[in-house]
């Protein structure tokens, strides 16, 4: 799948900063240099909005609305233990944890007429042929209809079909991920304001250091999910500190402290993209799915002064 082109708010026609000062440091300006701000500066600039749609996020086989609708359908509509969410890292390596939930998605089928005549129904759709066997349909002509009410009919008195309905969870359940993000964010033109952002900054190591650059942001999400996202800027290999989001609420991202040859290096090239991979922590079923849920706001800090050539 193509990468989803987004849009820099960070260029030399558009480039401004905000100071939480103003403080000008009147001594520093000379013949060829002007100093903007002091040691306890801090300027900050949009570097970019990244806004991730619904149908950017997927998995090899489908669509996230696809992928969480057939789950809602696996999964028991009341969680053991009154939970709330369902642990994708305990479902992926705690087989107990697994086996309570597919568990109760068979008692619940037992019990309740509206949720087995929906798994029938998957079943027929997706996963027929690893049942007609126990149905005693195999080599028959069969409909939907006669595969349903066998389905239904043999489900309280056979361990065998219960058991290949509980397999047929548990292999959807320990395989729910989502692939990695990727957008195109082109070119970013600094223009002079590369030289004015990198010319002072303190080297790595510094201790207590005062001019430093740094990329920050906030994400705000409405996916039912909560998710560990890792950002990384391409071809620079730039990496930003990973960070997870929860629903409905907005994550302020760690601060990551780049370098000089770091904001060089995604200025001079004309395919800088953003590659982000996601690791599932926990999905909260029953709530609605926004075509827009998460969005993504980057921008550049540069704490210090900025020197102005001229």
């Amino acid at each position: 799948m193509p990468m989803k082109k987004t849009w820099l708010l960070l260029s030399a026609g558009v480039l401004a900063f905000s100071c939480v000062d103003s403080a000008y440091d009147l001594d520093r300006i000379d013949n060829t240099q002007l100093a903007v701000g002091s040691d306890e500066s801090d300027f900050a600039a949009p570097l970019v909005t990244v806004t991730v749609l619904l149908d950017d996020i997927h998995d090899t086989e489908g669509s996230l609305q696809e992928m969480l609708a057939e789950a809602d359908i696996w999964l028991p509509s009341e969680l053991p233990d009154g939970a709330d969410y369902v642990d994708f890292q305990r479902l992926y390596s705690d087989d107990v944890y697994l086996g309570s939930l597919t568990g109760a998605l068979v008692d619940e089928m037992t019990q309740d007429p509206a949720k087995l005549d929906t798994v029938a129904d998957l079943v027929w759709r997706c996963y027929k042929q690893d049942f007609l066997a126990l149905l005693g349909l195999e080599g028959a002509a069969v409909d939907k209809s006669r595969f349903t009410e066998a389905f239904v009919n043999l489900f309280a008195t056979s361990d065998a079909l219960r058991q290949q309905t509980e397999k047929a969870a548990r292999k959807f359940l320990i395989l729910l991920q989502v692939s990695d993000l990727d957008y195109e964010l082109g070119a970013i033109d600094l223009g002079e304001a590369l030289d004015m952002l990198t010319e002072n900054l303190d080297p790595a190591g510094t201790p207590d250091p005062v001019n430093t650059l740094s990329i920050e942001g906030r994400v705000e999400s409405t996916l039912p999910l909560s998710m560990l996202l890792s950002p990384v800027f391409t071809p620079t290999g730039l990496t930003l500190s990973p960070f997870a989001i929860a629903p409905d609420t907005t994550t302020e991202l760690t601060p990551t402290r780049i370098y000089a040859e770091d904001l060089r290096a995604m200025s001079q090239t004309n395919n800088l993209a953003i590659h982000v991979p996601v690791a599932l922590q926990r999905y909260y079923p029953g709530r609605t799915l926004d075509t827009r849920p998460i969005t993504i706001r980057l921008s550049l800090h540069k704490t210090g002064a900025l020197n102005l050539d001229f």
